[in-house]
């Protein structure tokens, strides 16, 4: 299939008419695009803000707020997770306190960078098409900002974006090396003058791989599947610099990992420690790709759950559309290969691999970074009115249970029970 084909359209005339200039078009995408950043970070403040820390954040408040390295490491190599989220919190401790919002304030962060990579990444893919098509036919809203959306109001990323934990930075890591990976695809030498560099491609993939290692194990799967399909599409394409760029990425990452492979991996490998989650059921399956963009779906209730299964369902939906599409378009199918790797198969996967293998471990925290690939698909899918039309309701389902969380805030109130533990045991006064 040719680039002429990418998305046909009959609308070419309309597109010309006056009044619908691309600047224009540009200016009100921006705004949506700053609206909707905007609102992302007012809500995640407020909500973080709102709520007391809960469980699991005892565990990175635990390791963050260690004195000395070595007490550091001698409780780490007790546990089975890496260093870098905590050793980010600590840092964060160490300048702004220990209150809840500063121990939250790197997840608030790099939340907020994981929808502007979205953004970006969706706004690349239209951006190529267009150089194989001048004029397309797309949803009313633009693009980047039905990817960006779709994110915000993900309350899986959502909530997880407002914890001192390090699902998110994960996230934030597996996602810049998708868009790393796609970006070394998308350039052919001698084509286009305006082609992304290699060597800008291939040092984020190595950065961000290396971070994703040592901020969670369950970046092995996504590293894995998505290096076995960038090399399949590579190969099959005759892509070799993009290949050899990916091999000295990967390289790196793997020299700079070492020595935590050496002192701190294996070690905690051979203490024999269970994993977090083990929701390796059918069902649990299913409900990671629901938990992906509706999380805490019982503050809706009985017929608000029903409601956000289905926006669930939508969002899969829209985003096979999108998938479709990439695959009829020989500019992007390479790139809709790997966001369908991310955002289908590593779930799909690792669940597969932790009914076989129980310390690989499977929950649906674990799989948060598929969240932005299928929010990228999102986005392509909603070309046409039926496809727009139907976005619309998983965006606003997921804005309305965005709400009921900041309603809700208290789902672990540990300040309610620390209060009354210190007045329970606080001495009677003698009168």
């Amino acid at each position: 299939m040719t680039d002429s084909s990418d998305f046909p359209t009959d609308s070419a005339a309309r597109d010309l008419k006056p009044g619908s200039s691309s600047s224009q078009t540009a200016s009100r995408g921006f705004r949506a695009l700053a609206a909707v950043l905007v609102l992302a970070l007012v809500t995640r403040v407020a909500y973080a803000y709102s709520k007391s820390l809960v469980l699991d954040e005892f565990h990175s408040y635990y390791h963050a707020t260690f004195g000395s390295w070595e007490s550091f490491m001698k409780g780490l190599l007790q546990d089975n997770h890496p260093p870098l989220s905590f050793l980010i919190i600590g840092v964060a401790k160490s300048a702004l306190g220990r209150a809840e919002w500063a121990l939250r304030s790197p997840a608030i962060v790099f939340g907020m960078l994981e929808i502007a990579v979205v953004a970006s990444m969706a706004g690349s893919l239209v951006r190529r098409v267009d150089r194989s098509r001048r004029r397309i036919n797309w949803s009313p809203m633009n693009v980047p900002v039905w990817g960006a959306a779709m994110l915000a109001v993900s309350t899986l990323h959502f909530d997880y974006g407002t914890q001192a934990r390090m699902y998110v930075l994960l996230s934030l890591c597996i996602t810049i090396a998708t868009y790393s990976l796609m970006t070394l695809l998308a350039r052919d030498e001698g084509e286009h003058v305006d082609q992304p560099p290699l060597f800008g491609a291939g040092f984020a993939l190595a950065v961000s791989a290396a971070a994703a290692f040592h901020t969670h194990y369950f970046a092995i799967q996504y590293l894995g599947l998505l290096s076995v399909m960038f090399v399949l599409i590579a190969l099959f394409t005759g892509k070799w610099c993009a290949l050899r760029a990916f091999a000295v990425a990967m390289f790196i990452a793997f020299i700079v990992s070492t020595p935590w492979i050496w002192f701190g991996f294996v070690p905690q490998v051979m203490n024999n420690l269970p994993p977090g989650g083990n929701d390796v059921s059918l069902m649990g399956l299913g409900e990671a790709f629901v938990q992906l963009f509706f999380h805490n779906i019982r503050f809706g209730g009985e017929y608000g759950r029903a409601a956000f299964v289905v926006g669930a369902a939508l969002v899969m939906l829209v985003a096979a559309h999108g998938l479709l599409l990439g695959l009829l378009s020989k500019s992007l199918r390479a790139s809709v290969l790997l966001l369908a790797t991310a955002g289908f198969a590593v779930p799909v996967a690792s669940w597969a691999l932790a009914t076989v293998l129980p310390r690989a471990g499977f929950t649906w925290h674990y799989v948060l970074p598929s969240a932005s690939a299928l929010a990228v698909l999102f986005a392509i899918g909603t070309r046409g009115r039926v496809a727009s039309a139907l976005a619309t309701v998983p965006v606003a389902l997921g804005a309305v249970l965005v709400g009921l969380h900041l309603a809700n805030p208290a789902t672990e109130d540990f300040r309610s029970a620390v209060a009354f533990a210190l007045e329970t045991a606080a001495p009677v006064p003698v009168p």
